[in-house]
Parts: structure tokens; sequence; C-alpha cells
């Protein structure tokens, strides 16, 4: 761990290669495991087809990924003219190790730099994010996108020189790639307002909006073509209401209540943020996810105590972590409301905030003189977790 961010980057690097090649790769409907990555049979038609004609498709079952915006799809399709749906896993798998070399970055910033390296190694150890990295999804650029503004937030509410153009960037890559980015503009309204003023704050965000805006504006124009509203909502509801119905149909046919609905699509989306592979259909065992779940608490907990009286910056930070999570977790109830379909990677946007806030609190937990041994401990604990989620959870098996 005293290479700074490099050593925990390389091995999201190799672990995303190594789920590339150890999933049979996806060329279209008939592939027999077309879906071991969610949706990656849609996603390998809608950037085929975006290689192809270079133009949104027509919205049907095969385009279906083609209704969140297009920026994954159009930036992949330019790795699909090299070399097909490999290239564009490949690039997956750059885009995960980048999002731990920015959790590093947005860590250190905040907490210094034993705490950025293993928020890096948490982020990049997490079984399901390692996989997700090896498949076509665009989840990993707005994964990716959210932890790289997260980042550049954090060193700038710092005091470094200022960021502007640089968030409104990532920014404009978040939510160009997928809808729960939209949370990051209030973030960073509030997280810079607090630290800097509010006339900062409005510029800084009005940057952000209007590049995002500009960069979107074609994708609006072509929803409301292709299926009469800005966003392809109504069309996508009618697609999915018989396939994956919502809250409706679990309370007609098995009498959930809402609390009860909504205790089901918490626990499955963290157990999935985790580990569910092949479909969603392989968990990881669940004295695993026990475990999982107390050391989280525990971090969480560790993190609370020891950072109580933290500094305006933190408090900013953790400001924005708050803000972007409120936002997160709305868009995921309301969909699911709709569609049952609780998935954890919604929530990678968060993966910078889990990587600092659980390694800074897994440390708070220890003597100092411990730490260092622990966090050895617990990287090597993970990194074999992988290793055996990749033996294990292959095709075939």
């Amino acid at each position: 761990m005293r290479q700074r961010g490099w050593w925990p980057t390389l091995a999201a690097l190799l672990l995303g290669l190594a789920w590339v090649f150890n999933v049979p790769v996806v060329s279209g409907l008939s592939d027999p495991y077309g879906n071991w990555h969610p949706d990656e049979v849609s996603h390998v038609l809608t950037t085929r087809w975006w290689a192809e004609h270079f133009c949104l498709p027509t919205y049907n079952s095969d385009y279906a990924v083609s209704v969140h915006p297009a920026f994954y799809h159009i930036v992949g399709a330019l790795f699909w003219k090299l070399g097909g749906a490999l290239a564009v896993r490949i690039f997956s798998a750059l885009t995960g190790a980048a999002t731990v070399w920015f959790t590093f970055r947005a860590a250190r910033a905040l907490y210094g730099r034993q705490v950025g390296e293993l928020a890096a190694w948490l982020v990049a150890l997490v079984p399901m994010r390692a996989s997700l990295s090896g498949g076509i999804n665009n989840e990993n650029l707005a994964a990716l996108a959210a932890t790289a503004a997260l980042a550049v937030l954090a060193e700038l509410l710092r005091g470094r020189r200022r960021r502007t153009l640089e968030l409104a960037f990532w920014c404009a890559v978040g939510v160009g790639s997928k809808l729960t980015c939209l949370g990051l503009f209030p973030a960073i309204f509030l997280a810079v307002g607090w630290r800097f003023g509010w006339l900062r704050a409005f510029k800084t965000t009005l940057v952000a909006l209007l590049t995002t805006l500009v960069s979107m504006g074609w994708w609006f124009v072509g929803n409301i073509s292709r299926c009469g509203d800005a966003l392809c909502k109504e069309t996508s509801d009618k697609l999915w209401d018989v396939a994956q119905p919502g809250y409706l149909h679990y309370k007609a046919t098995r009498g959930f209540s809402p609390p009860r609905y909504l205790f089901s699509i918490a626990a499955f989306g963290w157990r999935s943020f985790w580990g569910t592979f092949d479909g969603l259909q392989k968990h990881l065992p669940m004295p695993l996810f026990l475990t999982l779940m107390v050391w989280q608490a525990a971090a969480l907990w560790g993190a609370w105590q020891r950072g109580k009286r933290a500094r305006r910056v933190r408090q900013a930070w953790l400001l924005a972590v708050l803000v972007l999570m409120s936002t997160t977790t709305l868009i995921y109830i309301l969909y699911n409301w709709r569609h049952y379909t609780p998935q954890g990677r919604y929530f990678y946007v968060m993966l910078a905030p889990f990587g600092a806030i659980s390694g800074y609190g897994f440390l708070a937990l220890l003597p100092p003189a411990r730490r260092r041994g622990a966090a050895h401990g617990l990287v090597i604990t993970l990194a074999a977790l992988n290793l055996w989620c990749l033996w294990y959870y292959r095709p075939g098996n």
C-alpha cells in the first residue's frame, strides 16, 4: 500500500480484464450467456447500432437500454469499430480502473493518504463492481463520472485552484450516461455554497448544468421524435410493465404492504451491490453477506464516532454525499415502485463515499499501531473473495 493509488488501480484493471475473458463475448440475442452481465445483450445491440448508424435506434425490447442517455453507447461505438464487443468490454474495464483511481484522490484529499489507499482497495475489491467492469454496461461510465466529480469537488473544497470546467465535464459525462447522476447538481451547489458562499456555488453549478444541457439537447429532441416525450418514459414503462411489474402487482398477488416492498428492494439492492452474478441469479453465500453487513455497519459507526467534529471541508463534502445519496435513493425507489428490478449497481455513483467513509471508519476502530496490519488483512481477504468469485461463478460452473 506504499505506492499511493496505483496498486489498487492496477488490481481493478486486472480484475476487470479477468471478467472480460471469464465470460464468453456477447454478439447477439442467441448467445447462451448473453445476459450473464446485467442487460448486456441490449447494451451490445445498442452499441453496435451506434457503431453502424450513429443515431438513436428505434425504441423496442432489443434496444431497451437506449432509454438511458447515450454517451456510454456513443463512446462504446468508437471502441466497437476497433474490435467489436471485446474492445467495448476492455473500455469498461479501463473505466472501472479509473473509478478506483478517482476514489483514491477523493479520499486522500479529505482523509489523508492512508485512508485514500484503503478506500481505493475497497472499491477495487467489491466483487460485483469488478464483475460489472468486465461487461458492457453504461453503469461503468456513470460510476466513473460521479466518482471523478466527487474527487474534483473534494480537491476544490480544499481550496485548490478553481475546477469549474473539470467539474462541468464530469457532470455532463455522468448525466449523459445515466440519470442517477442528476443529484450531482444540487450536491455541488450545496457543498460549494457551504464552503465558499452561495454566489460562487450558483456560478459553478450553472456552468455544470448548462454544459450538460448543451451536450444532451440533441438526445431530448431525438427522444421526442422516436417516443413522443423527452425521456422516452411512457414508451419504456409500457415495455416493462408486463416483464417487470412493480408494487401494485406484488400487493395484489402476494399481499405486500409498502414497508415490506421497500424492505425487499432495499435488501436485494444491498446484496446485489456486493455480489449477485449470472443475471442476478447466483448470490454470494448468506453468511458472507451477514459478515459484510456487520463489517460495513462497524465501519460506519467508526466514521460517525471519529468524524463528529469534522472540519468544514469534510462537512461540505459529506453534505454533497448526503444529497447525492438521497437523490439516487429517490430515483431507485420510484423506478422500482413501477418495475421491480432492485439492483445495487444503481448506487455505484456512490463508490467514492463508500470507499472513503468505510476506510476512514474501519481505521478509526483500531489503535494507530494496528491500522496498517489490519488494512492489509482486509485487502487480502477481499482479494481472496474476488479470486474465489472468478472461479466459482464462472459461466457453466
